[in-house]
């Protein structure tokens, strides 16, 4: 075979042969993502009214409630003869405690005093001379300061209502068990002499109250108009530590008209307007930011956000008066 044949059917079978090969397919570019866009939620900065209230549930209480103790010092309980919501008459005897034969004392010495008595009458009526008489009188002296002492140490310890009324507290207590002096144990209220009070969490709800001030009273679903009577700053100083703590988060209202069956331990729900404030700037308060004290806002300036620090006054449950920091216009960053 001629050399040139050759060398074209050696190309040919070459060429043949390299159409037999795969043919590597190019890499794929990545498709280009775009980046997801943050959704904010926005405010736009603007004017508005603001109004501020005290809200709450207030209560009928009695105006006379008179807590009982054992006054100069404890002992162990004889017995107590009430129970929570009885009725009681002054003087009644509610609680006692153990005097041992003390009641027995006291019986024998009303007859030391009488014998005393008669003893002096008899040494009057005889003329017996100066000093005779005045010996009789001191034993007569005597035995009524010693009486006086008995029946002064059988009250101590004895409890008796002051007033007619309602238990409205017993203290559990069993015979035989120990009290201290002054630790509460019975309670007497007055049913007939009833006022609507409200106690508050801690003194600062009650920072603004004036005695005047207009009350709307919801009670059983019917609406009642009313004022305050009574506020922290109007309750006149007392000694008593624990009344004065009261009084410091208490107010006393005053219903117009009041319903005929109201009794103690119904409550009426409460509003009482205090603060407002016109055509200033408001934000909700889910827009306002707080860091050690810090009070700050968060604005957008095109694709930017900044954080700006504001002064707050007013507020309420939703919203918040901002007396510095802000323009109107502004967009602010909601805190979600």
């Amino acid at each position: 075979m001629p050399a040139a044949l050759t060398a074209i059917l050696a190309a040919s079978l070459a060429i043949a042969g390299c159409s037999l090969l795969p043919v590597e397919e190019e890499p794929l570019q990545p498709p280009l993502v775009e980046p997801a866009q943050e959704q904010l939620d926005i405010v736009e900065v603007g004017r508005s009214d603001i109004q501020t209230f005290l809200k709450g549930t207030a209560n009928f209480v009695s105006s006379t409630v008179e807590p009982l103790s054992f006054k100069e010092s404890g002992g162990r309980i004889k017995s107590i003869n009430v129970m929570l919501g009885e009725e009681v008459e002054a003087g009644d005897l509610l609680a006692e405690l153990e005097t041992g034969d003390l009641a027995h004392q006291i019986d024998m010495q009303r007859l030391s005093v009488e014998r005393a008595q008669l003893l002096y009458k008899q040494a009057e009526s005889s003329g017996a001379n100066e000093i005779d008489l005045r010996l009789r009188e001191i034993d007569l002296e005597r035995e009524l300061k010693s009486l006086k002492a008995m029946e002064d140490r059988l009250g101590q310890a004895r409890l008796v209502a002051p007033i007619p009324g309602v238990v409205i507290f017993v203290q559990t207590l069993n015979t035989g068990d120990s009290v201290g002096a002054y630790q509460p144990i019975v309670t007497v209220a007055d049913p007939s002499r009833v006022q609507l009070t409200y106690v508050a969490s801690e003194s600062r709800e009650l920072n603004g109250l004036e005695v005047g001030m207009p009350v709307a009273l919801k009670y059983k679903g019917k609406e009642y108009a009313g004022k305050v009577l009574q506020t922290p700053s109007s309750t006149p100083l007392g000694a008593d530590p624990a009344k004065a703590e009261r009084n410091a988060v208490t107010i006393v209202l005053g219903i117009d008209n009041p319903p005929p069956d109201v009794q103690i331990g119904h409550s009426a729900e409460m509003t009482i307007p205090l603060q407002s404030r016109k055509n200033v700037i408001v934000l909700p308060r889910s827009a306002i930011r707080s860091y050690m004290g810090r009070n700050y806002v968060q604005i957008v300036e095109g694709e930017r956000r900044k954080e700006v620090d504001i002064e707050v006054g007013l507020t309420t449950p939703t919203e918040v008066e901002i007396v510095k920091g802000l323009e109107e216009g502004q967009k602010v960053v909601l805190n979600n």
